[in-house]
């Protein structure tokens, strides 16, 4: 029995010492770093419009809702973007001398001029041909702008079909 009773006192005797470094220090920490580039991105479409529109009238008439485009746009540019537009006569196609000419004020009856206006607007000429202009990105759901076109007949306007354009284009700002 004296064995056992000084074996148990050693074991008590280790357990009661103080460890003093006898462990490695804590290993560094790792980090990860990640970094997005977000690329420049802008659209620019019809939104559900086809761009082409025909309609027959008679001389001397006056339609104030010859055709609606609607226009949606997404850009996330921070700056911002314009869309401007150039508008061309209608031009007859078999006879280069007859026109229906594009007026930055609203046609009358008779007048042989249409014009473009944003849609519960103005004329788009009458703001220097710029349909949107914006100072910061798009919202989420993008901007949407409708463009309704008027056209009036003179009274003796030449028979056949006139054709014109009118040209929309976004330019980001920088």
């Amino acid at each position: 029995m004296k064995k056992t009773l000084i074996a148990g006192a050693a074991s008590l005797a280790l357990a009661a010492m103080p460890v003093i470094g006898a462990f490695a220090a804590d290993p560094a920490a790792v980090i990860d770093t990640l970094t997005v580039t977000v690329d420049e991105a802008c659209t620019f479409n019809h939104d559900g419009s086809s761009g082409s529109y025909t309609k027959a009238l008679e001389p001397g008439e006056l339609d104030e809702n010859f055709a609606t485009s609607t226009f949606k746009s997404m850009c996330n540019n921070g700056k911002g973007y314009t869309v401007g537009v150039v508008f061309t006569n209608l031009a007859h196609l078999d006879n280069a001398g007859a026109s229906i000419v594009y007026s930055a004020t609203t046609p009358t009856a008779g007048s042989g001029t249409w014009t473009a206006q944003v849609q519960g607007g103005s004329n788009i000429a009458a703001s220097g041909g710029v349909l949107i202009d914006t100072n910061t990105q798009d919202p989420a759901e993008g901007t949407v702008a409708a463009v309704v076109y008027k056209v009036s007949l003179r009274n003796d306007q030449a028979q056949g079909t006139y054709r014109g354009t009118a040209t929309y284009t976004l330019t980001q700002k920088s």
